[in-house]
């Protein structure tokens, strides 16, 4: 099922919020609207699996999804969460190779999908995306190298200090709604148990406290010199 037809706020505002697409102009957003193709999930499905063949770019409308991986123990290690506005699978979108992760729905969501073959007709016909598109595969490549010395360097408390660090907002809050124990566990590399631990360390030292649902960062400084 195809994007309707009708250009609005909400869908120029959503696709200019993809990196690869806020260098273009109304004309050119509304191209990419035509090659969307909306799908549907409920929560718990299954939406790709890794090393199946690419199924192209991902933005999440409605809903949250999670990006993981599962070694061969089972064990789930989640790379990103997902909600509204965000997108993933550009890599497979771009050189048409496997998926290179999972990815599920937590919640029921509302998904927008850019196939290899629209990105390559919106890339012969916009060659200014090829640019872009570079540019942001060198970002990631960089928060690669980043993520990599986080988890080989860091003691869990380093690392869930870096990882509270990224996903606060600016009012130095986490919703423990977005993100459960287990959850951050999983992206951490780490088991419950020592997120539990660290997290009594951090709230001991005076960096975070504990608000109902909510976690409260207090000094972020001092979260910084963990890391």
């Amino acid at each position: 099922m195809t994007i309707p037809t009708l250009f609005d706020v909400q869908t120029k505002s959503l696709i200019s919020g993809i990196p690869y697409f806020q260098a273009l102009d109304d004309d050119g957003l509304k191209s990419v609207a035509q090659e969307i193709v909306v799908r549907h999930y409920s929560a718990g499905e299954v939406i790709f699996l890794e090393g199946d063949p690419g199924r192209g770019l991902h933005l999440v409308v409605e809903g949250l999804g999670k990006i993981y991986h599962m070694s061969s123990e089972g064990r789930e290690h989640i790379l990103h969460l997902l909600g509204p506005g965000d997108f993933c699978n550009e890599v497979a979108a771009v050189d048409g190779g496997p998926n290179p992760a999972n990815l599920a729905a937590i919640d029921n969501s509302v998904v927008w999908v850019v196939t290899k073959d629209s990105m390559d007709r919106l890339r012969w016909q916009y060659p200014q995306l090829n640019d872009v598109i570079i540019n942001n595969l060198a970002q990631h490549s960089r928060h690669l190298v980043k993520r990599i010395y986080t988890i080989s360097f860091l003691s869990v408390t380093g690392r869930l200090a870096a990882f509270l660090l990224r996903e606060g907002n600016d009012d130095t809050i986490l919703d423990r709604h977005r993100w459960t124990q287990d959850e951050i566990a999983a992206h951490l590399s780490t088991v419950r148990e020592m997120v539990v631990r660290s997290f009594r360390e951090l709230e001991q030292a005076g960096l975070i406290a504990f608000d109902r649902h909510q976690i409260k960062i207090l000094d972020k400084d001092g979260l910084q010199e963990l890391v």
